[in-house]
């Protein structure tokens, strides 16, 4: 043991030593944070109404015509679910439209819950919904009994940078185990340090052990440094535990760096690592809701991303560290990233070579 923990130091000062690894794993992610941080995509895109529908058929109208309106998004959903959401700061306006309610009539009004935390977008979105109840068939505009009272609700404030860090700490993990490793180790192969190894005193697992244990203290110094970044510079609103992001980070780390040793196995130079590291990881970074949210995805395209492991570990993340989760509220991602574990383990000790 004391030999693998001196490999892990000696693979860390070799880490340090690399400038274009530090910049890589530690500055690009920071820099993406703040890149991402100044733009302002709060103010972009449409409103989130999320809408429960209790009048069955004479609701039904009263939707489509909100769906017709270009700057909403409307979301069908249970009375709790979309309660939830828009307190948790998912949806700018809740929309109830109650049993017995009638397109045009006044006696029996639909019910809109806004978020007090978000005033500018509960404000916008009351405007919009008003304006469509006001031009449905047979309404009143001179009949005060019309206007709607919004329920205020007192929810949490949530920005794009709550969303996009986790996000970007996830990938960063991704990106540290399948082009850290895969890239890494074929140059070894490559270059036949791998297979001098074999008539030292070092095992080559041992050097393996303490490559991989270098890496696992690369992903607490990515979590620790993205989280202080976040909270110091750009008021992320983190109200989990920093400790219980890294069992999942952790988790997560051992599925990519065990796909890094598939590629590896697999590839002979360089020129093959690229190609195939970026059929693995793009699709992640592109699907499993890195920069944005995966619920504008297809149903099927939906499907398919919610068993990819990114997907696992960035809604880990973003549980924990915007909802306060612990790691009993993240067990079905956990339990994903484990599957993903094993497999990817499997495939990496039936492919990786040592020459």
């Amino acid at each position: 043991m004391r030999l693998k923990l001196k490999l892990t130091v000696a693979s860390l000062k070799i880490f340090i030593r690399q400038i274009e690894a530090i910049i890589w794993t530690l500055l690009l992610p920071v820099f993406m944070i703040v890149l991402f941080g100044l733009v302002d995509f709060d103010g972009v895109g449409r409103l989130s109404v999320g809408v429960v529908n209790e009048a069955g058929e004479a609701g039904l109208k009263l939707v489509s015509r909100l769906e017709e309106v270009r700057t909403v998004q409307v979301t069908n959903g249970e009375r709790d679910q979309e309660l939830k959401k828009l307190m948790d700061g998912e949806r700018d306006l809740v929309l109830v439209i109650p049993s017995g309610y009638v397109p045009g009539a006044t006696s029996i009004l639909p019910a809109a819950y806004v978020n007090e935390a978000s005033p500018d977008e509960a404000e916008l979105a009351m405007m919009v919904l008003q304006n469509v109840v006001d031009h449905m068939p047979g309404s009143q505009h001179t009949d005060q009994a019309g206007v709607l009272n919004p329920v205020r609700l007192r929810g949490r404030n949530l920005s794009y940078i709550d969303f996009l860090i986790p996000g970007i700490i996830g990938m960063s993990i991704m990106q540290m185990g399948i082009f850290g490793v895969a890239f890494s180790f074929v140059s070894l192969k490559k270059r036949g340090i791998l297979r001098r190894l074999s008539v030292t005193p070092i095992r080559p697992n041992d050097f393996i052990v303490g490559q991989i244990f270098m890496r696992l203290v690369v992903v607490l110094l990515q979590i620790s440094l993205l989280v202080a970044v976040g909270v110091l510079f750009l008021d992320l609103h983190f109200a989990g535990s920093l400790l219980e992001m890294f069992v999942i980070g952790m988790l997560g780390a051992f599925v990519f760096l065990s796909m890094g040793f598939a590629i590896a196995g697999v590839s002979s130079s360089e020129d093959q690592v690229a190609p195939l590291s970026n059929i693995v990881a793009m699709p992640m970074i592109l699907l499993s809701g890195v920069f944005f949210s995966r619920v504008g995805l297809p149903g099927v395209v939906h499907t398919i991303t919610d068993f990819l492991p990114l997907t696992y570990l960035n809604d880990g993340l973003r549980a924990i560290a915007i909802d306060g989760a612990g790691l009993a509220d993240v067990l079905p991602n956990l339990a994903g990233l484990s599957v993903w574990c094993v497999l990817s383990c499997g495939v990496a000790i039936f492919l990786f070579k040592w020459e």
